[in-house]
């Protein structure tokens, strides 16, 4: 078994046994996915038809595991603005290019 396939298998044996270790006499423990060695992007290229709030929107989506409210989104759109302006071609938030590198920051302190 190569180091890979055995690093994966160990860490499947240690999800599956503790997805019952917290579990109460009687109860099934309930987890959230867990996903092992995926790290958020850092940055993303802007494609046609990108905006900030779409990709800010998307960045989000990925660490929450589902679509994110205005109210969760919000925030980091403008970390996202706030960050990226002085770099954009343009220098105006509203109007990026495809091609351009926009640096997402870390999500409520994560990445």
């Amino acid at each position: 078994m190569g180091p890979f396939l055995s690093r994966w298998a160990t860490v499947a044996l240690v999800v599956i046994a503790s997805l019952s270790a917290d579990a109460m006499p009687g109860e099934t423990a309930a987890r959230l996915p867990v996903r092992v060695g995926v790290a958020p992007p850092t940055s993303v290229v802007v494609e046609l038809g990108d905006h900030l709030w779409k990709i800010a929107s998307n960045r989000v989506a990925s660490d929450l595991g589902r679509k994110g409210t205005d109210a969760e989104i919000w925030p980091y759109w403008r970390e996202v603005i706030v960050s990226n302006t002085p770099a954009l071609r343009s220098g105006d938030p509203d109007l990026i290019y495809p091609g351009e590198v926009i640096e997402l920051p870390p999500l409520n302190g994560r990445q």
